[in-house]
């Protein structure tokens, strides 16, 4: 069940683009559902305790699909599900009917699957799988941002780094605790002795800490928050009010049962807390931009929340979940109607706001019950969750001191919480103005300018949020039992809640009627304090402070990386062949005496193999033309090749071929743009070349040395010889490791071939590569007039090369058994693509133009898919499954095996049709030369020059 509604989220994700494509903006309603769906799906999956599934993933390092769903992953679940497809709905008003301008598919790609993320996050058992999916919503909000527009790039650049910084140290802490506590579960780490050390708990204590405050804008990285404002409401009111931020609140909370009570843990927690608090509401009060007043507004009330968890106890822990519930109704709320305020005057500054009249009435209401919600106003639903943090902050444990000042501290910011609350209920009513006491100076307007009501569809999902804090409110018990559940599991104490609207006359229900009374001062008086407000501040930006950073951090990485990322081979060679050097003389300082030779590791033809290759070695640096060097460092690989088939390694052997004639192909492209010879080199670089390939090539001696022939089959090799068949049906070992025992790393390099035939594409089509340069041909030879000559090369090859590709797919379907597979089959496709270019008319032919980014995109996505399917019979990724067809087995390994195919067809097919196409500068037929019997000829200094094209470069 657990599983379903992880697989219902990401469907949503699969179905956004096409939905997207197909309806537009309107694709919101129906992705919505997907997400209600999985809530349901939780809803009747829980039964009040905790329930577990289990998935495997990557069992080789002990990564599992562990999902939990107790009382706290539930009420998470719900804000990220349930508020989430509101949100999707809202957007499908929101998002402008313009296809081109809004992009309404990347948009929903990217809201689904930061759904998504957050759905995995709240609800694994696993801390590796929790850290992947934390930094899934990390990259999911920058691309979010990121999409307003080029105003919108530093601040999504700035909110990754400080975001993705924190994920370096939740990291830090999930190694931390999975080396110590010798598991990746997290019920298990959470049950683990290792916190009765108290210098691991600390440092575990810090590292959490600073991934949370990160993530959730606590001082002192809490500048990100605001100036992510730049993104559009939807994003505003999903990733930044309701699912982003609270990711950090829910690390906390899961790691309270063994960090309460810790004194660094308060400490951090109850100053970071209490100063981001009061700074955000300090802030807010200052704001025209009622959206950035929500966003600083979000920071203090975020602030509230870690406060309360750093007291730590269960009174504290139930009112952190309860405001969490509330404040992610009343703030998604706010931000989606900011955004219809938006939407329909055109503005969110409270000054122009002032200068309009606004005839908003349904809008105006839920925005003032709302942020009435925010303030904390009997009887909505905000004013149960600051009772509850009233009372905690007056129970604190610690010194007497400690209870009055963090008491004070919620006190105080919850003054100037009503304070912006009502700043922002008279701004988007459009009364915002100078008290009546009087204030230097009064805006002024024609009022002429009108701002009418929304329709319905547009207002209505964030009134229904508003109605249910009026609703949970008049109802606060309805929660009793979620939020018990949730408390238990934040404090590992039983907890029972009784959430009411009144308890009596009590120290918080006073405390919280003098909050109100002085916050209302500060709305009536808001002249003066606006005036007193804009004088306060700090000397410096944050923003400014995370901009020297970075490019502190930026001018860091060119330092380190000038020697390294140098385009001279003899530069950036060197690194690794000095580590390589390091390594062996450290192997040979420190161990002592090696195992015997087991066998004869060496044969005499393999010594004349040897002298083959380094027969190509010595010619290619002799060579002195480009194209020599091409022939002869193809011998090298020839001869490598030659040595695979001898040791019987028939599949790697194939792929080496494959590989060295591909690359053939596709050098051509690029050798006809660069010079035909070689520039002459100085003597000192020379020297350099020759002391670092000596210096490689003695290291790598040393190692072969030490390490061949020494062992016996290795326990692993045994496991894949004596179980490929049994567990894979399969005979072809190599096929079988690819594509059934390490069928997740496989697909990480076919993403990894698709990310490179991207990055290909990229470049080339927006750079437009260097013309090929001239070269010297003979009026009179055969060259000269390639076409007419190589009519044979292209009728055969039109034929051979569909023949080839036929051959590819038997490769393919037979590769489970015998020599072949994905990879070996796309390589021998890519040869018959080939032999098509060659015997093509023209660079630009029908039978040419092969969809190189569709085969990359459909090649991941088959494998992606049919990876995924296994976690649904329980075999984890690509687990297979299939049937036996006159023989063989047909299953989901073959599909996956096709995805490969598929992929690097497309990459083959990228560097041919980007390399090869003739450019307008390009254009050129032979250039005539003078008669080579005329006098002219013996006075020309060069023969005739032709520009080959690219086909007839390749064919020479």
């Amino acid at each position: 069940m657990l599983l379903l509604s992880l697989l219902l989220a990401i469907a949503a994700v699969g179905a956004s683009w096409p939905f997207a494509r197909l309806l537009g903006r309107d694709a919101g309603w129906v992705l919505a559902l997907p997400l209600l769906a999985a809530a349901g799906v939780l809803v009747s999956a829980w039964t009040g305790g905790v329930r577990t599934e289990t998935h495997p993933w990557i069992p080789a390092i002990g990564v599992d699909l562990d999902l939990r769903l107790d009382g706290l992953a539930l009420v998470f679940a719900m804000i990220v599900l349930v508020i989430g497809a509101g949100i999707l709905a809202y957007s499908s008003r929101y998002l402008g009917a313009d296809r081109a301008s809004s992009r309404p598919h990347t948009f929903y790609l990217l809201m689904t699957a930061f759904a998504a993320s957050m759905l995995l996050l709240v609800l694994t058992d696993n801390v590796v799988v929790l850290f992947v999916a934390w930094e899934f919503t990390s990259f999911a909000s920058f691309f979010l941002i990121g999409r307003s527009g080029d105003h919108a790039r530093d601040p999504a650049i700035r909110t990754l780094l400080v975001t993705v910084g924190g994920g370096l140290a939740l990291l830090a802490a999930v190694a931390l605790m999975g080396v110590r506590a010798g598991t990746t579960s997290l019920t298990g780490v959470l049950a683990s002795d290792i916190w009765a050390d108290p210098a691991f708990t600390t440092t575990v204590a810090v590292l959490l800490a600073a991934a949370a405050f990160t993530k959730s804008a606590q001082f002192p990285f809490q500048a990100w928050l605001p100036d992510s404002m730049v993104a559009i409401s939807p994003v505003s009111a999903y990733l930044h009010a309701a699912a982003m931020v609270k990711a950090g609140i829910f690390l906390l909370l899961v790691f309270s049962p063994v960090l309460a009570g810790t004194p660094t843990w308060s400490a951090l927690l109850i100053g970071s807390g209490l100063i981001t608090a009061l700074l955000g509401a300090v802030s807010a009060i200052r704001r025209h931009d009622l959206k950035g007043l929500l966003a600083y507004s979000t920071m203090s009330q975020l602030g509230l929340l870690v406060t309360a968890i750093g007291i730590g106890t269960p009174v504290a822990l139930t009112a952190a979940i309860v405001h969490t519930v509330a404040h992610a109704l009343f703030k998604s709320a706010l931000f989606m109607l900011i955004g219809v305020v938006d939407h329909e005057a055109g503005t969110r500054d409270l000054r122009e706001l002032a200068a309009r009249r606004v005839h908003m009435p349904v809008t105006g209401t839920a925005i003032a019950v709302a942020a009435l919600s925010m303030a904390g106003i009997p009887p909505l639903f905000g004013f149960v969750s600051k009772e509850g943090l009233l009372d905690a902050a007056l129970h604190t444990p610690g010194p007497a001191w400690l209870p009055v000042l963090v008491t004070a501290g919620i006190a105080v910011t919850s003054v100037f919480t009503v304070a912006y609350s009502g700043r922002l209920v008279l701004g988007a009513l459009g009364v915002w103005g100078p008290s009546p006491a009087g204030a230097a100076h009064r805006w002024t307007a024609d009022r002429g300018d009108e701002v009418h009501e929304a329709p319905p569809t547009f207002w209505g999902v964030p009134v229904l949020a508003a109605a249910a804090a009026v609703a949970l409110g008049l109802m606060p018990g309805l929660l009793d039992t979620p939020v018990s559940h949730a408390a238990q599991a934040a404090s590992g104490e039983e907890v029972h809640a009784h959430l009411a609207l009144w308890h009596g006359v009590t120290t918080a229900l006073l405390v919280s009627a003098a909050v109100i009374a002085l916050g209302v001062l500060l709305v009536l008086l808001r002249g003066p304090v606006e005036r007193m407000a804009s004088h306060a501040g700090l000397p410096f930006s944050a923003l400014d402070v995370v901009d020297e950073a970075r490019h502190r951090l930026i001018g860091i990485g060119a330092v380190v990386s000038r020697a390294s990322g140098s385009l001279a081979p003899r530069t950036h060679l060197l690194i690794p062949a000095l580590v390589l050097a390091v390594l062996a003389a450290v192997g040979v300082a420190t161990v002592g005496d090696l195992p015997a030779v087991v066998g004869q590791p060496s044969r005499w033809h393999d010594w004349v193999l040897v002298a083959l290759v380094g027969a190509g070695v010595v010619a290619t640096i002799r060579a002195k033309t480009r194209i020599a060097a091409m022939v002869v460092v193809g011998v090298v690989g020839f001869g490598v090749t030659l040595w695979f088939f001898t040791l019987g390694a028939v599949d790697v052997a194939l792929t080496q071929l494959l590989v060295e004639v591909l690359t053939v192909c596709v050098m051509v492209l690029l050798l006809r743009r660069l010079p035909a010879r070689f520039s002459t080199e100085p003597a000192p670089r020379k020297t350099q070349a020759v002391l670092t390939a000596t210096l490689a090539g003695v290291a790598a001696t040393v190692g072969v040395l030490a390490f061949t022939g020494r062992t016996s089959m290795s326990e692993i090799a045994h496991y894949y010889l004596t179980h490929s068949y049994k567990e894979a049906g399969g005979t072809n070992v190599v096929n079988v490791i690819l594509v059934d025992f390490r069928a997740l790393d496989t697909w990480g390099e076919m993403t990894v071939l698709g990310a490179t035939g991207l990055t290909v594409a990229a470049l080339l089509l927006n750079r437009r590569p260097t013309p090929p340069q001239p070269s010297a041909v003979d009026m009179r030879s055969p060259l000269a007039h390639v076409r007419e000559n190589l009519v044979h090369i292209r009728v055969f090859g039109r034929i051979f090369g569909v023949l080839i590709i036929l051959l590819s797919l038997v490769l393919l379907l037979r590769g489970h058994y015998e020599p072949g597979g994905g990879f070996i089959a796309a390589l021998v496709a890519g040869a018959g693509y080939a032999m098509l270019y060659l015997a093509a008319d023209s660079d630009t032919a029908r039978q040419l133009r092969w969809p190189y980014l569709a085969l990359i995109g459909s090649g991941i996505a088959l494998g992606t898919v049919t990876g995924l399917a296994g976690y649904l019979t329980g075999k984890g990724f690509l687990g297979a499954a299939g049937v036996k067809v006159f023989g063989y087995g047909l299953s989901t390994t073959l599909a996956f095996d096709l995805g490969v195919y598929l992929a690097v067809i497309g990459l083959i097919v990228a560097a041919f049709s980007l390399l090869g196409p003739e450019h307008p500068a390009d254009e050129g037929g032979p250039v005539p030369g003078p008669d080579p019997d005329s006098p002219a000829a013996s006075e020309a200094e060069a023969p005739a020059r032709t520009t080959p094209t690219a086909r007839e470069e390749a064919t020479r």
